[in-house]
């Protein structure tokens, strides 16, 4: 049964490629994978960007009122009636 195995290898064709077949090949390769690269990391900074813009829009959600509220009372000399969060 092994010699049967060993013959179809045998038999099989051998691919011979060429200096120039073998660069061609090289230069696809890499510029298929330089393609994938580039796509995986603009998506990752498109995600980055993202959560950044989300997590600033937060903060300044959560602190700007406080801030606000802290300047009209330097400003004014004392507490601003209405300001904070609603009832």
């Amino acid at each position: 049964m092994t010699e049967a195995a060993d013959l179809d290898l045998d038999s099989s064709p051998t691919l011979v490629l060429s200096e120039h077949q073998i660069n061609e090949l090289r230069i696809r390769l890499t510029d298929s994978a330089h393609g994938l690269m580039e796509r995986l990391l603009y998506s990752a900074i498109r995600e980055m960007e993202n959560a950044l813009l989300e997590d600033l829009t937060n903060h300044l959600r959560d602190e700007l009122p406080e801030i606000i509220d802290t300047i009209l009372q330097e400003h004014l000399g004392k507490p601003v009636q209405g300001t904070g969060e609603p009832d």
